[in-house]
């Protein structure tokens, strides 16, 4: 009787240990193909593009809103910093996707001493719209001393998010003169789609020293 307690033991000992080493196996499985498809979508992002298209946390939902707390300026430096780092070696560049072609070009402003990078779009090789993706102004003769426009391209939803500011390194203060998104158009064009703020004082700045596009 002994001997046989001790039999159906071992047998159901063996029984979980069994299905434990098919779970562990089929988690391993299911690792390996979660991984490879990461892999594979980030490839395929990669062959789309082989330019910085701006950094997508423009477009995350509560970005703005992060912004506002104490951590807005050392946020937007770091990001900021991302785009010199990615334009500093910078060659023209076209993306291309469904019937529009997207042209990134490095232009020389300021007596050729500052950079700005600068969007345009095209539709059956013509020339229909342009927005300034990037500048970067530290030589301001007042208080806030810096400008900084930043952009975001979404190719999948033919969106683009910007948000231009005027920073201080002195106090390391931040004042937004808006956050916007826009859309693109089966044609190419680019229009306002959702403007989330807008400081109207510091829009009048920006004329003042001639920022505008």
């Amino acid at each position: 009787m002994k001997n046989l307690v001790t039999l159906f033991l071992i047998i159901i000992l063996l029984i979980s240990c069994k299905k434990e080493i098919e779970k562990s196996v089929s988690n391993t499985v299911k690792n390996k193909q979660i991984n490879r498809t990461l892999i594979v979508s980030e490839a395929n992002f990669k062959s789309e593009s082989n330019i910085f298209l701006g950094d997508l946390a423009l477009g995350n939902k509560t970005y703005f809103e992060n912004l506002n707390k104490n951590k807005g300026y050392s946020v937007l430096k770091k990001q900021n910093e991302l785009y010199e780092k990615s334009y500093l070696k910078f060659e023209n560049s076209n993306v291309k996707m469904n019937n529009i072609d997207f042209k990134f070009e490095k232009q020389l402003i300021s007596g050729g001493k500052k950079h700005r990078i600068v969007l345009y779009t095209f539709f059956d090789n013509k020339k229909k719209d342009s927005i300034e993706f990037y500048r970067n102004v530290d030589d301001l003769k007042y208080e806030p001393s810096n400008f900084t426009s930043l952009s975001y391209l979404d190719l999948r939803d033919k969106k683009i998010w910007q948000i231009k500011y005027f920073s201080s390194p002195l106090n390391k203060s931040v004042g937004y003169v808006l956050y916007e998104r826009s859309k693109i158009k089966e044609n190419g064009k680019i229009e306002s789609d959702s403007l989330y703020y807008l400081d109207e004082s510091l829009d009048a700045e920006m004329e003042k020293n001639d920022l505008y596009f």
